[in-house]
């Protein structure tokens, strides 16, 4: 077994091993505080973590599936220009940004069940687009995708969250905080599948399209299942049928974003997101440079090294989730700031290093920290935002990451120096982030 094998299968068994110990560890800790079994409850409490997770599986497939591809389908298949990608992806961020303020505001007034349906329908469009070879039809994809992007990250959780509280699940054997982590390890064990199944699609269909009509059957399994399964929400603990007006909506999400603890998560989420986007656009060059000027010419093995850092993801949400286990509360902010603090330093090291090994281990770090962050940031948001106005903040917060994308990108240059300035940059950022947070405790 060669390097990035065995690093692969360490993690892989890492993950295994804290699987077994979280569940352990639980099960003692109901045992040592004398916690009396609910035996409805607890199906209640694991019914509604099932459905949720398995449609959250299909609607992050739908994004895994065709996102190695998109690049490789404009440049190569299409044909187009390099600057022609560049404004394509371009695209897909602005409508990000120009949709955040009012997507989920539009989901708190019509229903987040309803925005989740949306986000199938707009990303069911933007894999069809795909198949077609009008650049204008290949715009229309962009922008509903970026559309589709803001409903994803934004109405899931805002709805997942309203529906625990409704459901009364505060008191059960499945915390908030643990469905935050299980998305996580969703998501990245939904990547690694997808990783498989897109390259299996991509050799059957002799095409890179065969990703995008998978997705598309994801968004219509998702779409089906969620107005099957799911009760539509619209941010309120009553459950009768009035919902506030939009007028009054808007009035309140303007309030929770003007609030200085949200306005505090806001600025530290983008320092924190804005650099992962940039990571991800430079993690295979950075790596490729230092395996080139130590004279070996071989292809990386990318899937091995992309499966790794999915698992170091999965990893960090499974520390949370042990973390939570063995101790209920105030831990969230002090874990979000040793994240900031290790992330930054991931990336100053990374401009340092030289050695290939050396190098994926400072990645795998990074990635590690992503998984811990996403669960305990979702935390705090959903500790701090009001149900009443949660899509439409989580959509609106959205707005200064995808503008930050957009900007950083159009200042793109090749070569390692640029490449090195960039991570040191997203260092800064990661650094300023800590003390915003640290502020908070």
């Amino acid at each position: 077994m060669d390097f990035y094998q065995v690093n692969l299968a360490i993690l892989v068994v890492t993950n295994v091993s804290s699987f077994i110990y979280s569940h352990l560890s639980q099960n003692h800790k109901q045992r040592r505080c004398g916690v009396p079994r609910d035996e409805q409850s607890e199906a209640v409490a694991t019914k509604f973590q099932r459905e949720f997770l398995f449609v959250y599986a299909l609607v992050v497939a739908a994004d895994w599936l065709q996102g190695p591809y998109t690049y490789a389908i404009y440049k190569y298949e299409k044909q187009l220009e390099e600057h022609t990608v560049a404004l394509l992806y371009a695209s897909g961020f602005v409508s990000g940004a120009v949709s955040a303020p009012f997507a989920g505001q539009l989901a708190d007034h019509y229903g987040r069940r309803a925005a989740c349906v949306a986000y199938c329908i707009c990303y069911g469009i933007t894999c069809l687009t795909m198949l077609s070879r009008n650049l204008y039809a290949l715009y229309l994809g962009r922008f509903f995708g970026g559309i589709a992007t803001t409903l994803l990250f934004s109405v899931f959780e805002a709805w997942m969250i309203t529906e625990y509280h409704l459901l009364q699940l505060d008191e059960s054997i499945v915390s908030l905080s643990q469905v935050f982590a299980n998305m996580t390890t969703t998501s990245t064990i939904t990547a690694i599948f997808s990783g498989i199944i897109g390259n299996g699609l991509v050799q059957w269909f002799d095409s890179r399209l065969g990703p995008f009509l998978a997705s598309f059957v994801c968004c219509i399994g998702a779409s089906v299942l969620i107005l099957v399964m799911w009760q539509e929400n619209h941010g309120s603990v009553d459950k009768s049928k009035k919902t506030p007006g939009f007028q009054k909506l808007k009035r309140r999400m303007l309030g929770a974003l003007t609030n200085p603890k949200v306005m505090a998560l806001n600025f530290a989420s983008c320092c924190f997101e804005g650099p992962m986007y940039l990571f991800v656009f430079f993690w295979s060059a950075a790596l490729k440079s230092v395996r080139v000027k130590s004279g070996n010419q071989d292809e990386l093995p990318f899937g091995l090294i992309f499966s790794s850092f999915m698992c170091a993801m999965m990893a960090g949400s499974r520390i949370t989730a042990i973390q939570d286990a063995l101790y209920s509360k105030g831990s969230t902010l002090n874990t979000l700031m040793l994240v900031f603090a290790i992330t930054s330093g991931g990336f100053a090291v990374s401009t340092m290093l030289d050695h290939e090994y050396m190098l994926f281990w400072a990645f795998c770090v990074i990635e590690g920290c992503v998984g811990a962050y996403f669960p305990k940031m979702a935390l705090m948001k959903s500790n701090i935002v009001d149900d009443c106005a949660r899509g439409g903040v989580y959509s609106a917060l959205r707005l200064p990451l995808n503008v930050f994308v957009v900007v950083v990108h159009s200042l793109d240059r090749d070569g390692d120096e640029h490449r090195n300035s960039v991570f040191l940059f997203c260092a800064g950022l990661l650094l300023a982030a800590f003390l915003i947070i640290s502020g908070q405790a």
